[in-house]
């Protein structure tokens, strides 16, 4: 397994694919980066919210809009148990919420701020955990980020070996010239949509105990539009938006990108890359093009294509040279027809439920990346038949059904 392979759950040029007929931008490079991460313990008081057990939730209207201020008249007004009443009581006093005086209970401020938002609040004193800021600018980053099952934050010996690969893609790290700015901690404060990055109700006493740069694994597509940024907490290969306009708004990024390669040398690259390719492939003959857009490409005959020749799943894709890369074509459009059939059997023949929408979406991708008129799924369905793809007619049988 390569260090790309191991880093990211998609390949490169399943990026490009998505950034070009999914995103309406023109890719004109793709780099493997690995982003800067402040990894920052804290320790502080927490504030989380929580749903409400039931009886927790009558108890404490009870006591705050009902009148009631004892175990007996609780029990007796929501017709309880009184050992249930009892037990629930003491959990309310020992997480806060209520106290007592003189044999009467009360809310705390704690317990009448729960009643009114029905969010039962729990405060932990000095409680220790981690939070994640792009170091670039010390923004919090989202919650999918904390997902260790899916993130990998790299440091030490892992960071040695992702950046001394010989193999491309080279993750190249992205380095910061300055320390974590404590000052991001008290923004936290203010945020509003606190749950998407994280963050618990409210942080009080905050304080650092200790800070580590990491780096996060990335694709970054540069286009004629802008920019987008794939990362491991992505749905599929969905980009990710805000580490997106994080670094489309990064000065010393896009600097550190534009110093990379300049764009003869990358065009070189991608010219001697397709060249080999076109002899591995005994197409010699075949020269590489420069497409209206500015990107490469390789025009092939359908005869290049076929059980002793490349799949025709290899229409309309990508290969990469560098951080530059070429795509394969062909002009005929009965092996483009053949290639959508492939390709959607890959993406749909052996899922076993997939939606209309879902399906015609796909098809209406590989549909324009083909350059082909969208078929119906009527259509795609003979075709599937006829060619022997039994899961994927299979599939699209059961959405003609469904829609009748």
């Amino acid at each position: 397994m390569t260090t790309a392979q191991r880093l990211m759950p998609f390949p490169e040029e399943r990026v490009l694919e998505d950034a070009a007929f999914g995103q309406d931008i023109v890719p004109t490079r793709l780099y493997a980066l690995l982003l800067p991460v402040w990894q920052v313990e804290i320790r502080a008081d927490i504030t989380e919210g929580e749903d409400f057990f039931l009886i927790d939730r009558f108890l404490g209207r009870g006591l705050r809009h009902g009148g009631l201020h004892t175990v007996d008249e609780l029990a007796a007004f929501f017709a309880l148990d009184r050992a249930l009443v009892a037990q629930a009581v003491r959990f309310l006093t020992a997480i806060g919420h209520l106290q007592e005086s003189a044999g009467r209970l009360s809310l705390t401020q704690l317990g009448r701020r729960s009643v009114d938002d029905d969010i039962r609040y729990v405060i932990t004193h000095q409680d220790r955990r981690r939070l994640y800021f792009e170091a670039l600018s010390c923004t919090p980053l989202t919650r999918a980020h904390y997902d260790e099952d899916v993130v990998t934050l790299l440091s030490g010996d892992e960071l040695d070996r992702a950046t001394r690969s010989d193999r491309y893609p080279r993750f190249t790290p992205i380095h910061v010239t300055s320390g974590f700015d404590r000052s991001a901690l008290d923004r936290l404060k203010n945020r509003k949509d606190r749950a998407r990055f994280n963050l618990p109700v409210a942080l009080d006493s905050l304080e650092s105990l200790e800070e580590e740069l990491v780096f996060l694994p990335v694709y970054l597509v540069r286009g004629q539009e802008g920019l987008l940024v794939y990362g491991q907490a992505g749905a599929g290969t969905a980009h990710d938006p805000e580490l997106s306009e994080l670094c489309a708004r990064t000065p010393e990024l896009i600097n550190a990108l534009d110093n990379e390669e300049k764009g003869e040398e990358a065009d070189e690259r991608v010219l001697r890359a397709a060249r080999k390719w076109l002899r591995d492939q005994d197409l010699d003959a075949v020269a590489p093009e420069q497409d209206e857009d500015g990107t490469w490409s390789v025009s092939l005959p359908a005869t290049a294509f076929g059980e002793n020749g490349l799949p025709v799943s290899r229409i309309g894709t990508y290969r990469m040279a560098g951080s530059g890369f070429f795509r394969v074509w062909c002009p005929g459009e009965t092996p483009r027809k053949r290639a959508l059939l492939d390709r959607l059997d890959q993406r749909l023949g052996s899922r076993r439920q997939v939606t209309r929408q879902e399906a015609e979406e796909a098809v209406a991708r590989l549909a324009r990346q083909l350059r082909l008129e969208v078929p119906d799924l009527s259509r795609l369905r003979s075709g599937a038949e006829k060619t022997g793809r039994s899961g994927l007619e299979a599939q699209l049988a059961r959405l003609e059904k469904e829609q009748q």
